[in-house]
């Protein structure tokens, strides 16, 4: 995705993620996590091994005005085998503060639809904090369905072997 998807009423442009771009993205994802009350533990390695190395977990997009970025959106691929459906996660959508309710939010979504069509996604799903539901608005507002929550989640901490971690 090299094409400039921003309306040209709008002085952005989006674009796929660059390896130079990974220390900006980890100044993005730490305001993002402190947002939430989180204490951000990525940094511009990770982030270069995990969207850029030789096995790429993630995909993210960059909203950017004048080699500046404004915002990104980051992208994991998941898959439902029982309906051989490939299904795009929007993982983060982040956008700073100065650079909201330009349509910069609106841009990223196109963009992340465009890009999860190209890869053969079936749906493009994005999740929020219950609280949150200016976001949750958001997303209704461009064409985002409300989806049922699925059954309780578990976890089991992996100790990573071979890996950047």
């Amino acid at each position: 995705m090299q094409e400039d998807l921003s309306r040209s009423d709008h002085s952005f442009g989006i674009r796929r993620a660059v390896p130079n771009d990974a220390a900006a993205l980890a100044g993005l994802i730490i305001r993002l996590a402190a947002h939430h009350g989180d204490q951000a533990t990525t940094n511009e390695d990770r982030l270069r091994a995990d969207l850029f190395g030789s096995l790429p977990w993630a995909l993210a997009l960059v909203a950017e005005r004048d080699g500046n970025l404004l915002g990104y959106a980051l992208l994991a691929r998941l898959y439902r085998a029982h309906f051989a459906a490939r299904i795009m996660d929007l993982h983060h959508l982040f956008v700073l503060p100065e650079a909201r309710n330009s349509g910069v939010g609106e841009a990223m979504i196109r963009a992340a639809k465009i890009e999860a069509e190209a890869q053969g996604c079936s749906q493009l799903v994005v999740s929020t904090h219950p609280d949150n539901h200016r976001a949750q608005g958001f997303y209704r507002k461009l064409g985002f369905q409300d989806a049922s929550p699925g059954g309780p989640k578990f976890r089991l901490p992996l100790v990573a072997h071979g890996s950047p971690r």
